[in-house]
């Protein structure tokens, strides 16, 4: 049987933050935290968060603007030019603020898909789920997961670390 990591609970949130230190500070860095509200501080303990969201939207907004700029060239430059007047066929002034839409669109759409990406969403089953007492972490439960993914894994000297910590339970979590 495959290991997704090991789950502990303890009483509060300062105790969840001394929890994510002592781990960090024996080298694990594959840590994920479940909590019934945000725990001020813990996300910088936990890690920064990955940088996706910025770089897809600036390649989504980037993307359609300059999209929308060729699709509007070809249309009045190439499939259907129309001389009016002597003036240019492509007028890019009047090409500008359409594209300058569709490139807050793009970013915006890109931005979304990489915050669900980021997120794992939509998941509708998670490792975790195996663990009777997860549920817990929606009402008073302070749960932090080991990932069996981290370089510092060992399932017996992680069960130690985590024993170690004097959690109020913990437990193995099956893939």
């Amino acid at each position: 049987m495959s290991v997704h990591g090991r789950l502990l609970q303890v009483p509060d949130a300062h105790a969840l933050s001394a929890a994510v230190d002592a781990l960090r500070e024996r080298g694990y860095t594959r840590l994920e935290a479940f909590t019934p509200y945000a725990v001020d501080g813990l996300m910088e303990k936990l890690g920064p968060p990955p940088r996706r969201i910025p770089r897809a939207m600036l390649a989504g907004g980037v993307l359609g603007g300059i999209a929308l700029l060729l699709l509007q060239y070809y249309a009045a430059a190439v499939d259907y030019p129309l001389d009016v007047g002597g003036r240019p066929l492509a007028s890019w002034p009047a090409f500008v603020p359409s594209a300058l839409e569709v490139a807050i669109l793009g970013a915006v759409v890109a931005g979304y898909i990489a915050f669900l990406v980021g997120c794992g969403f939509p998941a509708l089953y998670q490792p975790v789920f195996h663990v009777a007492w997860f549920e817990e972490a929606s009402r008073d439960g302070f749960l932090l997961l080991v990932r069996a993914d981290d370089p510092r894994w060992d399932a017996h000297g992680t069960a130690r670390d985590v024993a170690a910590l004097d959690p109020m339970r913990h437990a193995e979590v099956p893939s």
